[in-house]
């Protein structure tokens, strides 16, 4: 409809404003993207129409094909490790073991074990055990907070060969493989878990010296009811032990492993068939829980329990696809990608401006793929592994900003406040990110 480059460019800047107050207003980032979407249409090279009805849902459709199998097998290998209590067993034992003088570091154990396990929910689980440790220990709840959240953005977001979707997600666009530039992988995992330690080990000494400690009156919180752990809707669910509950930890990494490296399968079915598995196990071990729960139940609830994300997500894929549609889409990308700079630091900048802006990591990440992951796959000087572990280290840095849903609903669970904790969650969860994911930047600049 409006086809000069000028034009286009500024509803496509109206498009992403629209997205971002939306998103922060509190609108479902679906329909916040759609809404976006219609507004970048007007500046789509066929037409208005052509772009809300054709390249939207073209879009989302694409993405659904391409990774609807993960998502539906995520939900119910979630769903099988909540609901027989695997999780939970695994976090008391390593609290139990670990004592209270080291409670905040049996919590951040706990949340990256969750994390390998495949549950994405984790905060659920672990906000009852900090309530205890944090008042055995009488340290404050925002410690406890920072003690959750600080593992799973090196987990999910730096590790070679987990299962988390933001590690599994690049592998269709990229052509690599979960275990994509595995050294980098470590050091930038490690360079992240010693600044993690290092900054909880300074607000816990800096709460020993002031003398704060437990209370569960902090001034502005906002309580959210935790998940129902005891079973109750199912009957009385008993506990399983801890070797039980370790098993689909190491079996799912064993798995995936055995599946890509031995046999040289795809990223995709590599998830799919390790959780397929060790879903099976679980219930076979936990055989009496199964039957209260019902195969049914399992699969129709967990089938469908990551179907709302995975929606969300494609409408931020269709978002993209919206975007390429515009007739300034080509010209702007020309332009940036013939800035004089290093490309794994371009990559590194857009993504994270991305990422911000939607408030949701694999959102921006899902969006940079559509829009730059073939262009910079194609590059001579561009090593896809190494592009593969920016994408994903960069995309967990600025999503976290104070607009985040997540970083809202996790301080709401922990019984907190922004004013207590929000600089936990820059310091852990957007500062750390930042670091760490630079430090990829440099590393592939150097040896890729």
């Amino acid at each position: 409809m409006f086809t000069s480059v000028g034009v286009s460019a500024a509803f496509l800047i109206a498009g992403l404003i629209i997205f971002i107050v939306m998103c922060f207003k509190g609108f479902h980032t679906a329909f916040a993207a759609f809404a976006g979407a219609v507004v970048v249409a007007f500046g789509a090279t066929d037409g208005w129409a052509s772009a809300v009805l054709t390249s939207f849902p073209t879009g989302v459709g694409t993405f659904v094909i391409n990774n609807a199998m993960i998502f539906f097998s995520s939900g119910v290998f979630a769903f099988v490790m909540r609901e027989t209590r695997t999780g939970e067993a695994m976090a008391n034992t390593i609290v139990d073991k670990m004592g209270v003088k080291y409670a905040p570091y049996a919590i951040f154990i706990v949340s990256a074990l969750l994390q390998l396990a495949g549950i994405s929910m984790y905060q659920f689980i672990v906000a009852p055990i900090v309530f205890s440790m944090m008042k055995s220990a009488n340290l404050p709840l925002n410690i406890g907070y920072a003690a959750a959240i600080a593992a799973p953005p090196i987990i999910s977001f730096t590790l070679p060969g987990v299962t988390a979707l933001p590690n599994v997600l690049p592998t269709t666009y990229l052509g690599t493989t979960l275990y994509a530039a595995p050294a980098m992988s470590l050091v930038i995992a490690i360079v992240g878990i010693v600044l993690c330690i290092i900054y909880l080990q300074y607000i816990i000494n800096r709460a020993r010296v002031k003398g704060i400690g437990y209370s569960e009156n902090s001034e502005g919180s906002t309580e959210v009811q935790c998940a129902d752990l005891s079973g109750g809707q199912f009957g009385e669910i008993e506990i399983p032990s801890f070797k039980k509950s370790l098993i689909p930890v190491v079996m799912i990494l064993v798995l995936a492993f055995a599946f890509q490296i031995g046999l040289g399968w795809e990223a995709m079915p590599t998830v799919c068939a390790a959780m397929w598995i060790t879903s099976a196990v679980v219930l076979l071990i936990n055989i009496d829980t199964a039957k209260k729960i019902s195969l049914k139940t399992i699969l129709s609830r967990g089938w469908m329990d990551l179907c709302p994300f995975m929606v969300m997500a494609a409408c931020v894929y269709g978002f993209g696809t919206v975007t390429q549609a515009s007739a300034c889409f080509e010209p702007l990308q020309n332009m940036f990608l013939s800035l004089d700079m290093n490309p794994y630091f371009t990559a590194w900048l857009s993504i994270a401006l991305i990422a911000g802006l939607c408030a949701d990591g694999i959102g921006g990440m899902i969006m940079w793929l559509s829009v730059f992951g073939s262009t910079y796959v194609a590059m001579p000087n561009v090593n896809a592994g190494a592009l593969h572990r920016i994408i994903v280290s960069t995309a967990t840095t600025f999503d976290s900003l104070p607009h985040s849903s997540a970083v809202a609903t996790g301080i709401a669970v922990f019984r907190t406040n922004y004013k207590e904790s929000y600089i936990h969650s820059f310091i852990l969860t957007v500062c750390i990110p930042v670091i760490f994911s630079l430090l990829a930047v440099g590393i592939a600049v150097l040896f890729y």
